[in-house]
């Protein structure tokens, strides 16, 4: 009976909702167009649908107001069942006694700083999106980084090849050219890389922030004398091929900011333990947490701040978990090497076999350096439908439910990996196909959303840069309940985003002490985002 009750008074709510959406669109700023255009959806089975777009037609979002109208809260809904960013309102009623399934929000107790989200630019994503149409790439680049999209606010760049090129490659093969002489950018910079960088920067209302990796250095400067396997840069921190390593980072940053990208930040070196694996099927170089804190200290960090680069942000290690916290006590223990770098970059491959405390660990012992979940994708476990899953939503449920893990545990930012891949999961030349936020299918000149993406804009598109995590709390929600909250100071918006990942409708109050509190139902497998202006 208390079921039947409780479930009467939302669908009475409901009722309500509309008349408040309603007001609201005469409350909001005129000057905030009203346009939107709603999923095109396509089924790969009963609950497997991605939103199609094209030249001709592409879901879009509504550019964020300034404010909300006081006592009102705005509610994104995406589902397993269909909805993507279903847009409704409520208003918030005044604070109750009742603590049955209730997350409160602190905005007293301010946490880490966002830094943002984003994805990786790689020749895999360039040659996806040239594939299609001159107007279904401005689409795809428009439904990322436009006011109209989710809004990433940064991009990785892999220095040179990588995996998900058709091809190794580096910018110096000229042996024995410790000056870099004969350094140039290679054509897939200027084709797939830039142009696209580029376009997104001039679509974008936000500052974007671009941090570039390399995968390895050219073979002749490596023990193994190949771009693939275990091997690792030859000689010792402080010697002649380490400086020139330290300088071919200098010079990328200055090709890329001739060419009109500037570079926000730098990882030290990709996956560094996957150099150290005989046989790695693809391009790596070896470190150690010894040697990159010795490379840093007598070469990396020098060549920077020489070349008029110490202000690009430097994170270390871009590896798994698992590493935390050895590898930074290992590299940051060294005081020189401490003042170079900024922060700890992460993938997240191997989390299931680490507790997120460990990032948490790692804050602790080291706050004044950020952490950005830097590289993450699905479909990357051969043992587990490798390549792409069309319409997964359970694969975006682990975008989201990492995003959460890492961010509740000070991380501060999660940037995906390709932003575009083909309906394999490449190209890739070593067929190390995986899956992303869009697949494009050239043949029929479209591309498909997939669940991840809305996922990841559940929190890109309402988590701007500066915004500050603030404390969550639940009371008797179910394990499968996921949450976490945010402030951004700049306009006084919280943003709480909840995932429900279990097979069950959950009636839940979301309570603000400043604004009251809102019933409203968590449909069984989604994802919300709750918004409201914070009015003191």
């Amino acid at each position: 009976m208390k079921s039947v009750v409780g479930y009467s008074l939302i669908l009475s709510s409901i009722v309500i909702a509309g008349v408040v959406s309603l007001l609201l669109v005469l409350l909001m700023p005129s000057s905030i167009p009203q346009q939107r255009r709603t999923c095109e959806p396509k089924y790969f089975d009963q609950d497997r649908m991605v939103c199609v777009c094209n030249s001709t037609y592409c879901d879009t979002l509504d550019p964020l107001p300034d404010s909300y109208p006081e006592g009102y809260i705005i509610i994104y809904t995406s589902s397993q069942s269909g909805l993507r960013f279903n847009e409704t309102s409520n208003q918030f009623r005044s604070l109750s006694q009742s603590d049955v399934a209730t997350i409160t929000v602190n905005s007293g107790k301010r946490l880490q700083t966002i830094k943002g989200f984003g994805g990786a630019f790689t020749d895999a994503a360039g040659i996806n999106i040239a594939s299609l149409p001159q107007q279904a790439q401005e689409n795809l680049l428009r439904s990322y980084f436009s006011p109209e999209g989710i809004e990433y606010n940064m991009g990785r760049i892999p220095i040179a090849s990588c995996d998900f090129s058709t091809r190794g490659y580096t910018y110096n093969d000229f042996e024995n050219d410790f000056a870099l002489t004969n350094f140039s950018l290679a054509s897939e910079d200027f084709v797939y890389k830039i142009p696209y960088i580029k376009k997104a920067v001039a679509m974008n209302k936000r500052k974007m922030s671009f941090y570039a990796s390399p995968w390895t250095a050219p073979a002749w400067m490596k023990t193994n004398n190949d771009l693939i396997g275990k091997g690792s840069l030859k000689g010792e921190p402080g010697g002649p091929y380490y400086h020139t390593w330290a300088l071919y980072f200098a010079r990328f940053i200055e090709e890329y900011t001739k060419n009109g990208v500037d570079i926000w930040g730098l990882t030290a070196q990709n996956e560094p333990s996957a150099g150290n694996i005989q046989n790695f099927p693809f391009q790596c170089m070896g470190f150690s947490d010894i040697q990159q804190r010795d490379f840093i200290k007598l070469d990396l960090g020098p060549t920077l701040e020489n070349r008029g680069h110490g202000d690009v942000t430097l994170m270390i290690m871009d590896d798994q978990r698992l590493l935390l916290p050895e590898w930074p006590k290992v590299v940051l223990n060294d005081s020189v090497v401490n003042d170079y770098v900024d922060g700890i970059a992460i993938h997240w491959y191997m989390d299931f076999m680490v507790p997120p405390q460990r990032l948490t660990e790692t804050h602790e012992l080291f706050p004044d350096k950020f952490m950005l979940a830097s590289e993450a994708c699905a479909g990357a476990n051969p043992l587990a439908n490798k390549g792409v899953v069309m319409g997964s939503w359970e694969r975006g449920e682990r975008y989201s439910d990492d995003i959460i893990e890492d961010i509740t545990n000070y991380v501060s930012g999660w940037v995906d990996w390709n932003i575009a891949l083909d309906m394999r999961g490449g190209p890739n030349w070593v067929r190390n196909f995986v899956d992303s936020p869009i697949i494009v299918n050239k043949e029929s000149y479209e591309f498909y959303k997939q669940p991840m993406f809305y996922h990841m804009g559940h929190f890109s598109k309402f988590v701007p840069e500066g915004s500050v995590r603030i404390e969550s709390l639940a009371n008797q929600l179910p394990f499968n309940v996921k949450h976490v909250a945010f402030l951004n100071p700049n306009t006084n918006q919280i943003s709480l985003v909840v995932l429900n990942k279990s097979e069950n409708d959950i009636i839940i109050t979301v309570r603000d002490s400043a604004s009251g509190e809102v019933e409203d139902v968590l449909e069984k497998r989604s994802i919300k985002t709750y918004v409201w202006s914070l009015y003191v």
